[in-house]
């Protein structure tokens, strides 16, 4: 599923005002079914299990239906599996399917989990999954969709996708990025920011992000990390001047949710 919305507003000065906008979901041209059967088999799950809780029917040592919440990991990857070449990932599958048994079995009392114990390991397999997914999954799908975008300001949203998109406006303001078990490579090597500074908000959950920055620019990161990471390979001090363009300055603001962000030249 492929939706592109451009939303024109011209001002009087004749700068770009326009926002592109982009949705990209199931794996944007793989299956356009995985979204909706991962949405759709979590609704059944969660309203099953409501059901249960109604009619008095919970097993013994369950004290609600929101204990069986791991459930929805559990589905998760079976989803990753059923859909192996047509948007899902093994890394996914495997990690999702573990989770949700750890959590579960914790959940059941079959499991003593220590919160100082437990933290340290999630993030060294959020970090084994990000690995997986930069070295492997590149080899495996080189046609991923992908957008050239000129105007001012874009929006790309991505669930369960992937896309490539490049960014060559000469006035760019800025922009937003949601990706929810996604992958996203955003190039701004062509693009110049209108004035002295770009605002870029970023919303990830379980997805990555690989950001190409023109080597003139500066990125000041406001980004909140939980059990993530961002990755800064260009330079983190203010850039010298170069061929008389003045310094810009790239902000980055938002939540990082058991994701990666990388940031190159």
């Amino acid at each position: 599923m492929f939706h592109t919305m451009h939303d024109d507003n011209h001002g009087n000065d004749n700068h770009e005002k326009s926002t592109f906008t982009t949705t990209c979901a199931d794996n944007c041209g793989s299956d356009e079914r995985t979204g909706g059967v991962f949405m759709g088999g979590a609704f059944i799950l969660a309203g099953t299990a409501f059901l249960v809780e109604h009619l008095g029917y919970l097993p013994d040592g369950i004290a609600s239906a929101w204990s069986l919440w791991p459930a929805l990991l559990i589905w998760g990857g079976v989803v990753n599996f059923l859909l192996l070449g047509r948007g899902g990932s093994f890394c996914w599958g495997v990690g999702l399917l573990g989770a949700g048994a750890v959590f579960g079995a914790e959940n059941l009392g079959y499991l003593d989990l220590r919160w100082g114990v437990l933290w340290p390991v999630l993030i060294i397999v959020a970090g084994f999954m990000i690995v997986w997914g930069t070295f492997f999954s590149r080899k495996k799908h080189h046609k991923k969709d992908g957008q050239q975008i000129e105007t001012g300001r874009f929006e790309t949203n991505i669930v369960m996708g992937g896309r490539e998109d490049t960014v060559t406006s000469r006035e760019f303001e800025g922009g937003a990025v949601s990706c929810v078990m996604g992958s996203l490579e955003l190039d701004l090597r062509d693009a110049e920011i209108r004035g002295e500074e770009a605002v870029l908000d970023i919303k990830l959950v379980m997805g990555g992000v690989t950001l190409f920055v023109p080597p003139h620019w500066e990125i000041v990161s406001r980004c909140s990390p939980v059990l993530g990471e961002i990755e800064n390979k260009a330079r983190k001090a203010a850039a010298p001047r170069q061929e008389g363009r003045p310094v810009k300055r790239l902000i980055l603001q938002g939540t990082i949710i058991m994701s990666g962000m990388e940031i190159r030249l």
